[in-house]
């Protein structure tokens, strides 16, 4: 079941990311597709976690806080996405320097989200609910990421 969900998940991460750079005018659609990939994400959270009522409780709104800071994180990503895609043919050097800068300051601006919300997560839950949590972020991460980098060619 928890395989069949992460297949799921990745699968829609990826047709978000193609709707997002390749549709217009579907923004209706991406926001059902965000809306479809974080239940997705949150029934395998959910399964990982096996939180406690009382740990539910305080893990469940800060859950749900740190995903709405990452969004626009998420958004910079696939805006960098599109516009990678959108020069692929005619990137100058300058430009890509400026789009590996782009991807570095978005990395850094994750961990500095991520670091802040591991303070938040570790001042209501014990150190090792907060561990398995990020795990199961960065693996969840990685799965999506995985699958992305197979979509996106390396530059010319």
């Amino acid at each position: 079941m928890k395989k069949l969900t992460l297949s799921l998940f990745v699968s829609l991460f990826a047709v978000f990311i193609t709707q997002k750079s390749f549709a217009q005018d579907a923004k209706s659609q991406l926001e059902v597709t965000r809306s479809a990939l974080q239940t997705m994400k949150q029934d395998v959270v959910s399964q990982a976690m096996n939180l406690t009522e009382e740990q539910s409780t305080v893990f469940w709104p800060l859950y749900r806080e740190f995903q709405t800071a990452k969004a626009s994180l998420n958004d910079q990503s696939i805006k960098l996405i599109e516009d990678y895609a959108k020069s692929y043919d005619t990137i100058t050097d300058d430009e890509a320097l400026a789009l590996t800068k782009q991807f570095q300051s978005i990395q850094k601006q994750h961990l500095s989200l991520e670091n802040k919300y591991i303070k938040k997560f570790q001042k209501v839950l014990p150190g090792k609910v907060v561990a398995k949590y990020f795990q199961t972020e960065n693996k969840l991460e990685a799965i999506a990421k995985y699958d992305l980098a197979g979509s996106i060619p390396l530059i010319k």
